[in-house]
């Protein structure tokens, strides 16, 4: 009741038209846990050092949202939102509107997007995670679509920018996503990509654009998803300013999983394929597998998650895989607050360097690129508190 009184509220101030017209809904989640990670044993195969010990408060995702719909008549209505993250653990300024934000149409024939948006691949990858908001030290994005390491989301976990993107109805169950970008601007393992936007003044074609497909089918207990990105440098790829790393045509991934709920609570497995399509006809591959299950004990629920990385295929060097053991406890104090308590460890091969999503090279909540040292053993320990409002 008090959440919708201030909803209305700050519509009210907003306009008094848009107050007439308009249903606003202020939302968000308040995370927070006390984090104790390192990252050690590492073969010294790069110029990054050992994180013996590091103690810190992480925010998790933690964020604001505003939302909201205008019904324009026959079934058509104007919706919008703005997600802005927030930094609860040391008091810094959140980004606006760093999370999914849009403005679109929908109908009974589909919706209509258009902004910063969550993708399908990323969207599977997080509705397979066990961890409650797919985050914290216990998320797969820890390895997910990296190719050989590094911390934060690999592109494909990322939200894809200056998009539009249709989303179907449900059909008997089915449901789909087809989206264009026309340009991300992302981090993948160090490398910032640039948008087709940015097109050079001798009018040359510049930067890169993506497409996006997604498919959903969910009856009863059974949940299956296929989710595939592709991101294509402009002309042949062969310089930084095509949109990807010199030398790189295509950057892709596919995903699949399979979820079975029950009772007891669910289990599932994911698929991905991440591969980098070089201008000089080779392809880097890489395989990574998780399986999950979450395990319904009383008021809470027990969680185990367990990655696999393997080599990254037709590379120069190999021994570039990596393991993730997850097992923690969620306990609900009621349907809004949840006590957390998670265990993560990844155990890199040689030239790996996979690391959280919020890595054990940062001391807050700040999902980098730079990634521990080669070989090393990255493990942690996470309590904490989530509200949801």
């Amino acid at each position: 009741m008090q959440k919708k009184i201030i909803a209305l509220a700050v519509a009210a101030l907003a306009s008094s038209a848009a107050f007439a017209q308009t249903n606003v809904t202020i939302y968000g989640v308040a995370d927070a846990t006390f984090d104790s990670v390192r990252a050690t044993g590492s073969t010294g195969n790069s110029d990054r050092l050992d994180y013996n010990n590091r103690n810190r408060v992480t925010a998790n995702s933690s964020y604001i949202g505003f939302k909201g719909v205008e019904d324009l008549g026959n079934g058509l209505k104007a919706v919008f939102q703005f997600e802005n993250g927030l930094t609860t653990e040391n008091g810094a300024a959140g980004v606006w509107n760093n999370r999914d934000s849009y403005v679109g149409l929908s109908s009974n024939y589909g919706t209509l997007l258009m902004g910063n948006l969550t993708g399908p691949t990323r969207a599977l990858g997080a509705k397979f995670d066990v961890n409650t908001g797919a985050t914290g030290i216990g998320a797969n994005t820890a390895l997910l679509g990296k190719l050989g390491g590094g911390a934060g989301a690999g592109a494909f976990d990322q939200r894809i920018n200056n998009a539009i993107a249709y989303v179907s109805p449900n059909f008997a169950g089915f449901s789909g996503v087809i989206g264009y970008s026309t340009g991300l601007t992302n981090t993948f393992n160090g490398t910032a990509l640039a948008g087709r936007e940015s097109m050079g003044q001798d009018n040359a074609n510049q930067g890169n654009t993506a497409w996006t497909l997604g498919l959903n089918y969910e009856t009863g207990p059974i949940y299956a998803g296929y989710a595939y990105t592709a991101v294509n440098a402009a002309g042949n790829g062969s310089l930084a300013s095509d949109g990807l790393a010199a030398g790189w045509n295509k950057l892709d991934d596919h995903r699949a999983a399979v979820m079975y709920k029950a009772a007891f609570g669910q289990v599932g497995v994911l698929f991905d394929r991440a591969r980098i399509n070089l201008t000089n006809g080779d392809d880097l591959k890489q395989n990574v597998w998780y399986l999950s299950g979450k395990f319904n004990v009383g008021r809470g629920a027990v969680l185990a998650q367990w990655g696999h990385a393997g080599d990254v295929k037709n590379n120069v060097q190999d021994q570039e895989g990596a393991n993730h053991y997850v097992l923690g406890y969620e306990h609900n104090l009621s349907k809004r607050t949840v006590l957390k308590a998670v265990y993560s460890r990844i155990n890199n091969k040689n030239n790996a360097n996979y690391d959280y999503m919020y890595g054990v090279s940062n001391a807050n909540s700040t999902a980098t690129t730079a990634g521990v040292a080669d070989g090393a053993a990255v493990q942690g320990f996470s309590f904490g508190v989530r509200h949801s409002f």
